[in-house]
């Protein structure tokens, strides 16, 4: 086929369907998904094997689509990215992200998707939880592991779950026996990019809590200066009755740097799912957040931060999905942006047939600091079932005059006054956080990112 042709056929599919078919790079993703195609069991090849052929279905998605509307991916589709070049097997000198590594947690790190350090002799049950890279827990575990792969994050329409699929390599496994209170709080760390070849990353991340447990699960996804890389993570939880998550997602990226991350959570009854998500974005980031409350008491919290300059595009996708009756989700999400930076804020509450006793809030307030700076903002209710208590909103705004004035008034320099107004409004989210040494790491990154001050590695 021509490539005259080619394009007439991906403008035409693109009105019909708002995909894009990736003509131009799927070569290079299809020689990719081959490096990994051969590994791992027969039903793990299977997955691989659909993912792939689903995303050459489907290709990228167009902004045709409502929930693409303002996320274009042509920073995405025109790069040829291509999986990490093969590292020697030497040992990583941690050192140089001690910044990231938080004392008081048992972690796993990985650096272009390879396991570089599993440090779990920090945790105080390691008879109650079993934390190993996905390749371990295939080998150790791949029962569990079969169950839960795919359960919470289907292909569908989703081309970037196929595309993750096809080209899974690697990931983080955390599984909770049930009635455990792990004390130890986890922490996953993603360390990104080369400066070789743009590159891709597909980890595949897998947490379950049995029934009455309870954990705290800290993701960290950074890059390495002056690389260029896009990431597509995906994270499933599956949560049991009474069990209690606390999960914090931090993305700390810069320059060109490409994000795409999804979590889906299953909940069952009595259930408790706390997200909190705090992005300071690269170039590209789209960051969603998706749960199904099941069965009565199940109960979420979902609060985010994101905090743009210069010309950096940031999306914030949630869902909350009112499956049963007797349930509760409470979401805030605060957006902060300078320069010509541009951020999305799309939050949906659905309120199935017959769930009565549903109640939901949802709030979204941005903080505009520049006649560029941009933000389309979107909480929608769809509620299908009577006696329920649902509310949401929205705002936009920008520094108080008065409030500057009064500081000004006392002494308080223009920057610093301005600074510390900024902080006041994302404080609100940061002080949610729940492990000290994390909370201190965000401050420093906010007071950094707000000074203009260069990103240390």
């Amino acid at each position: 086929m021509s490539t005259r042709a080619s394009a007439a056929t991906a403008r035409a599919l693109s009105r019909d369907s708002g995909f894009v078919p990736p003509l131009h790079g799927f070569a290079s993703y299809e020689s990719a998904a081959a490096q990994f195609a051969a590994s791992g069991p027969a039903w793990l090849r299977q997955l691989r094997a659909a993912g792939l052929e689903t995303f050459r279905q489907l290709g990228f998605p167009t902004t045709r689509i409502e929930d693409w509307k303002y996320s274009d991916t042509t920073p995405i589709v025109r790069e040829l990215f291509q999986p990490p070049l093969p590292s020697p097997e030497t040992q990583v000198d941690l050192g140089l992200w001690k910044p990231w590594l938080y004392s008081e947690c048992a972690r796993l790190v990985f650096i272009q998707g390879r396991l570089v350090a599993s440090e779990v002799a920090a945790l105080a049950q390691p008879d109650q939880v079993t934390l190993l890279s996905l390749q371990d827990a295939l080998a150790k575990e791949e029962s569990y592991v079969r169950r839960v792969l795919g359960a919470c994050a289907p292909l569908n329409e989703r081309s970037f779950t196929a595309l993750n699929l096809a080209l899974l390599h690697d990931g983080a496994w955390v599984r909770v026996v049930p009635g455990t209170r792990l004390t130890t709080p986890i922490q996953l760390l993603f360390v990104g990019g080369s400066v070789e070849r743009p590159s891709i990353l597909c980890p595949r991340n897998l947490i379950v809590l049995g029934d009455v447990a309870e954990a705290t699960v800290i993701e960290c996804w950074i890059g390495q200066s002056g690389a260029s890389f896009f990431t597509n993570e995906v994270t499933e939880v599956v949560l049991g009755e009474e069990a209690h998550l606390t999960h914090l997602r931090i993305v700390e990226e810069r320059g060109a740097m490409l994000h795409l991350g999804l979590t889906t959570v299953q909940q069952s009854r009595g259930s408790t799912y706390r997200s909190q998500v705090v992005t300071f974005p690269g170039q590209w980031t789209r960051v969603e957040v998706l749960t199904r409350l099941e069965a009565q008491g199940a109960t979420a919290f979902l609060d985010g931060l994101f905090v743009a300059n210069d010309n950096s595009f940031v999306d914030h996708h949630t869902a909350v999905d009112h499956v049963h009756g007797g349930t509760t989700s409470r979401q805030l999400y605060k957006g902060v942006l300078d320069g010509a930076a541009h951020g999305v804020f799309n939050g949906k509450v659905f309120v199935r047939p017959g769930a009565l006793k549903s109640d939901a809030q949802q709030m979204n307030k941005n903080l505009l600091l520049s006649d560029n700076a941009e933000i389309d903002t979107k909480p929608q209710l769809e509620i299908f079932a009577d006696d329920v208590k649902c509310s949401h909103g929205a705002t936009i705004g920008r520094l108080d005059d008065n409030a500057l004035f009064y500081l000004r008034a006392r002494g308080v320099p223009a920057d610093e006054a301005r600074r510390l107004l900024i902080y006041g409004f994302a404080n609100e989210i940061v002080e949610r956080v729940p492990l000290e040494i994390a909370e201190r790491s965000l401050r420093a990154i906010l007071q950094r990112r707000l000074a203009g001050a260069p990103q240390e590695d």
